[in-house]
Parts: structure tokens; C-alpha cells; sequence
């Protein structure tokens, strides 16, 4: 039984505890993270060494520690100076996605910043330049690739946006691959004139001397007139009633005799050699003459005779995709699958990175696939000579900024796509993008122009801007809008 005394001495603990309850206690700092101020992007140059403190506080002076993620093997983390220090060398450009965690005693904050590593300071300028331009010409793109070889052959790139419809899709990478449509035909054309190079094929050889069909003219038409769209060959990928055929399914795989029969009874749209008019399907037509010759499939004599030849790792000709059997790495859209490739064949299957069509450009158009006997034949402006548009074997020709240059563009399934060779600088562009935008082709005048300006140390006799706007590429696009 408690006593008095023992009462009192207990009445006074729990009044001491309440007062000390009530009053607070030393219970610690309250929980607020460390402040974590970080850029939206770090870049770094090959060859030049990276010492980037990153930028964290904390209100409280508390002591923080930081976790660094993502980090490519040559770039380290250095607690002690809470610094990122390293040297990217050949090979380490790209982008990488850094997340930085700084935590205090009672809490702590998260964020991300993309580490772009480039090859040169003027790989550096151009990707400013770039988003400079989409931001001035093309805002609201939702994704972009493009590259530059040189005349030393020295490849660049830039690239911005996202793979898909929407911000939240994957960010455009360098190997990103785009449907190239058109940048197609300068490819089969490479092919056939490799075989012609070999003495397989003459340019004025007739088409049935090769591949005997239902074609209208096939006996009298040549390989040249079809490769310059001067055959008269009906053009099917432009015709409604193509798109509107019984047979034709988003699934449907078309045969080359499938499509020479659906232009046979459209009848042919000219004599052989009497005028210009725009034809996938003759350019479906010559890839049965490359598959003869090869004895090989398009998709594998596109390998074989032109891509595996020229290092060109990233460029697929697609004879397989669909919804259900997609390629990796394709920048997509809405209608990225929406039917299947075989009715572009040779005329326009091609997915590829900007990397890999430019250097296919530089290579060809160079004269260093094939002789440039044969290559500079490609720049013969045919076309024009027969009221037409500019056009050589399987080339757009161009002259802006009263600069000659000539390449292909390409569009389809909202793809848009430019290859442009310069061969008095000897420079190849290629140009890429997943999504239709008004801006497009003036953009294509922008890189073009800076590109001139800044990637050669030639004095270039260009025309000042407002003499040459006028020359913009836009009328021969509008020309095809559906199939160029």
C-alpha cells in the first residue's frame, strides 16, 4: 500500500511528464527534402573531360547524400565533391537518362536530366540548331532525326522529340528507323546499277528482256525510261481505285505480277520516251529484275548487293511488318502499320536511320558504290527535257539557294523524309520525321542552308534568303502529295 510520501513522489512524475508532453520536446527537424537544382540536359564533347558539380542544398544544413543512376561506364559519381567526372572517347555518344536522389536524415527529393554526349562542338551546334529551327518552322513536331556525312566522311547527328504520338512515348534515340518511302527508289536504282556495273544488265536492255509480263510496252519500254519515270507505266500507289480495290486488305500481301496486272488494265498513260509522269510501279516492276538476277528476295538482295556492302546496319526492307510483327525501333504513328509494305516494294518498303541514308547518299551519289560513269548518269535531268518535273534515274533534282544538289524526298503513312546530296561540297543530308507538318519543307531549307554555311571550309557563292525562297521544294511535293 503506497504510503504519503510515495503518493506525492508519484504525483509529481506524471505532472512533470504532462508538462514536458504539453510544452513539446526536442523531437527533431521536420521532414523537408534537400533542394536538388538540376538542368534539363548536361552535354558533354568525345575527348573532352566532364567535372559537373551537381547543384543541392539543404534548408536545414542537414548533411546530404546523393545516388546518381544511369551512368554510362566512362562518366563516375564523386561523393566527395558531389561531382560527375569522367571523358566520353569514340563510340560513347548518345543520350543517356540520368537519376539523381538527393536524401537528407528526415527526407528526400528525385529527379532526372538527360546527359547528351557528341562527337564534335559541331555536332553540338548542330543539334542546337536544330531544335532552334523546329522551334522557329515546326513547332508542336513531335519527333525528328537527322544526319550529315561530309566530305571527309564524317558523320553527324541530331535528333529530338519522341518516338511516338505523344510526349509520353520513348524519346527519338540515333538509332531510331523511319519508313523512308521514296528514299527508296535511289536505293533500287544503286542496286540495279551495281548489277549493270557487273555487265548483268544494260540501261537500254528492255523490260521483258528481263522480266517477261503483262506490263503494257514491256517489249519496247527500257530500264532507263523506268527508272526516270519516262515509261508511261500506269502508277498504282496514286490511284483511288488502287485503294479502293476488292482484294486490297491492310493484311493483303501483293505479288510484283499482282501489281502489273492491276496497271495493265489501267492501260499505259504514254508511249515509251514521250513524256514524264510518276510511277511507283515501274519501280515495283524493275525489283522483279532484281530478284531474277540476285535469285533472292528484295529484303535479301537489298542485303546482299547494297546494305551489308555498305556498312549500312540500321536499314531494313520491309516485306514482313504489321501491327502484329512490328520493327523495332520504328518512330510510329497512327498509321505506321496500316498496310502492307509489299504494295510499295521496291518503289518505297525501305525503314532506316537518318545515319544510314545519309551515308548511302554520300556513298552512291559520291561514285563510291558504283563508278561515277554510271553514278552521275542519276543527275541527268530527263525529266525536264520531256516537260516534266526534275527528275534523273531514280533522283529528284533541285537547285536552291542557287546551289545544285539532288536526292529523293518521301512521304507516306505520315512519314516524311528528304535525302539531298551536294556534290560541289560533296556533302549528304538526310532528314526524317513520323508526323505530317506544314513546316516541313521550309525546315528542310533551313538545315539545308546551315548546313552549306558551316560544314565546309569551300567559299560557297550562295544566293542571299529572299532571292531564293521562291525555289522552295514545295511545288514538286504538292505535285505528289500522296506518294512522292
Amino acid at each position: 500500500m503506497l504510503n504519503r510520501i510515495s503518493l506525492f513522489r508519484l504525483s509529481a512524475l506524471v505532472f512533470t511528464t504532462l508538462v514536458l508532453t504539453a510544452c513539446g520536446t526536442d523531437s527533431g527537424p521536420e521532414a523537408i527534402p534537400p533542394v536538388l537544382n538540376l538542368p534539363s540536359k548536361i552535354d558533354a564533347i568525345v575527348g573532352q573531360p566532364v567535372d559537373y558539380t551537381i547543384n543541392v542544398t539543404d534548408p536545414q544544413d542537414l548533411e546530404t547524400e546523393l545516388l546518381v543512376e544511369g551512368l554510362p561506364a566512362w562518366l563516375e559519381y564523386v561523393p566527395a565533391t558531389k561531382s560527375l567526372q569522367g571523358t566520353p572517347v569514340e563510340g560513347d555518344d548518345g543520350r543517356f537518362e540520368l537519376t539523381i536522389t538527393a536524401q537528407n536524415s528526415v527526407s528526400g527529393i528525385t529527379a532526372t536530366t538527360e546527359l547528351r554526349v557528341f562527337s564534335s562542338m559541331r555536332e553540338l551546334q548542330l543539334q542546337e540548331n536544330l531544335e532552334r529551327f523546329v522551334s522557329m518552322t515546326t513547332p508542336g513536331l513531335l519527333g525528328i532525326s537527322i544526319a550529315v556525312v561530309d566530305a571527309d566522311g564524317t558523320l553527324y547527328t541530331a535528333y529530338t522529340g519522341h518516338m511516338g504520338t505523344s510526349t509520353a512515348s520513348p524519346k527519338i534515340q540515333k538509332n531510331s528507323l523511319f519508313r523512308v518511302a521514296s528514299v527508296t527508289k535511289p536505293m533500287t536504282t544503286a542496286i540495279l546499277l551495281k548489277l549493270a556495273e557487273e555487265g548483268r544488265l544494260n540501261l537500254s536492255d528492255r523490260f521483258h528482256d528481263h522480266y517477261p509480263s503483262a506490263m503494257p510496252n514491256g517489249d519496247i519500254m527500257t530500264i532507263r525510261q523506268m527508272l526516270s519515270h519516262t515509261a508511261g507505266i500506269f502508277d498504282h500507289l496514286n490511284a483511288s481505285s488502287f485503294w479502293g480495290h476488292p482484294s486490297r486488305t491492310p493484311t493483303k500481301v501483293w505479288s510484283i505480277d499482282e501489281i502489273i496486272g492491276f496497271a495493265a488494265t489501267n492501260g499505259s498513260r504514254f508511249s515509251p520516251g514521250a513524256a514524264y509522269g510518276y510511277s511507283n510501279t515501274g519501280f515495283c516492276a524493275l525489283g522483279g529484275i532484281i530478284e531474277g538476277m540476285t535469285e533472292q528476295s528484295l529484303r535479301e538482295a537489298f542485303d546482299s548487293v547494297l546494305f551489308d556492302p555498305l556498312g549500312l546496319e540500321e536499314s531494313v526492307y520491309d516485306d514482313f511488318s504489321g501491327a502484329s510483327n512490328t520493327i523495332e525501333n520504328l518512330a510510329f504513328n497512327s498509321r505506321s502499320y496500316e498496310y502492307h509494305l509489299s504494295s510499295a516494294c521496291a518503289a518505297g518498303a525501305v525503314a532506316a536511320t537518318a545515319s544510314d541514308v545519309a551515308r548511302f547518299g554520300w556513298h552512291l551519289y559520291g561514285g563510291r558504290y558504283v563508278d561515277t560513269s554510271l553514278s552521275g548518269l542519276m543527275s541527268e535531268n530527263i525529266g525536264a527535257r520531256l516537260g516534266g518535273s526534275n527528275y534523273g534515274l531514280g533522283t529528284r533534282i533541285w537547285t536552291v539557294a542557287g546551289i545544285p544538289h539532288h536526292g529523293h524526298t518521301g512521304a507516306l503513312m505520315d512519314y516524311r523524309n528528304i535525302l539531298m546530296y551536294i556534290p560541289s561540297l560533296d556533302i549528304s543530308i538526310a532528314m526524317h520525321t513520323h508526323q505530317v507538318h506544314s513546316g516541313w519543307f521550309p525546315l528542310t531549307d533551313d538545315v539545308f542552308e546551315y548546313v552549306v554555311d558551316n560544314f565546309t571550309e569551300k567559299r560557297v557563292n550562295k544566293l542571299p534568303r529572299f532571292m531564293w525562297e521562291g525555289e522552295s521544294r514545295w511545288t514538286e511535293y504538292e505535285r505528289n502529295a500522296r506518294w512522292q
